[in-house]
């Protein structure tokens, strides 16, 4: 297969997996503790390396959807530099509850010990 069509077919796969994995990370950085927007950012960039960027718009749009479902709660706290307040996002129990059904459901089966030894071969 020609290099120029894998290219294509990873970048096109890449592209839907992060929109899928949007959810998933700001999950992770939540129940890792309460943060700002930028924190959540940052969480997400560092823990793949910098391969997951999220853009602000697309960062508040899924926050602001988290908070209506109940996911997360939102605290406004005076920010540290002056200025105006920080939104500060916590995970609920709920979004805890939902967190932990997706990992069951898709994170664990990726360590089972044959798909690791799979994955190791690649």
């Amino acid at each position: 297969m020609q290099e120029r069509i894998i290219g294509d077919i990873v970048a096109d796969w890449d592209e839907v997996y992060k929109k899928g994995q949007l959810t998933l990370w700001i999950l992770i950085a939540l129940f890792d503790g309460k943060k700002y927007a930028q924190e959540i950012a940052l969480f997400m960039s560092s823990a793949t390396d910098g391969s997951f960027i999220v853009t602000e718009q697309s960062l508040y749009r899924a926050l602001r959807r988290f908070k209506t479902l109940g996911l997360v709660t939102l605290q406004k706290e005076p920010s540290p530099e002056g200025g105006p307040d920080r939104k500060y996002y916590s995970l609920t129990e709920g979004g805890e509850e939902v967190l932990r059904r997706f990992v069951i459901r898709h994170i664990t089966p990726l360590q089972s010990s044959h798909i690791q030894h799979l994955i190791k071969k690649l």
